[in-house]
């Protein structure tokens, strides 16, 4: 499991839009947004190429005008480790 922590800044004209495009996402959870345009959201998935995926398709979302990866973390799963 791949957990990540990013930083959204989006137009201020349009927080509504992108946090709907933002919750579509699968694995994409919004935790907190401000009225300047700032979402922090985590990506969760199964590889780093799903992580990588999600981020670009965030980055040229319409109305993002920029996505920083703050924290990323590699969780391994237990039942198929034993």
């Amino acid at each position: 499991m791949n957990i990540s922590s990013v930083i959204v800044h989006a137009k201020p004209a349009e927080l509504s839009s992108v946090r709907g495009h933002l919750e579509q996402i699968p694995g994409v959870e919004v935790h907190a947004a401000t009225d300047d345009g700032k979402f922090v959201i985590t990506i969760e998935t199964e590889t780093d190429g799903e992580t990588a995926s999600t981020f670009d398709r965030i980055n040229v979302m319409d109305g993002v005008m920029s996505a920083a990866m703050v924290f990323h973390q590699f969780e391994s799963d237990p039942q198929k480790e034993a």
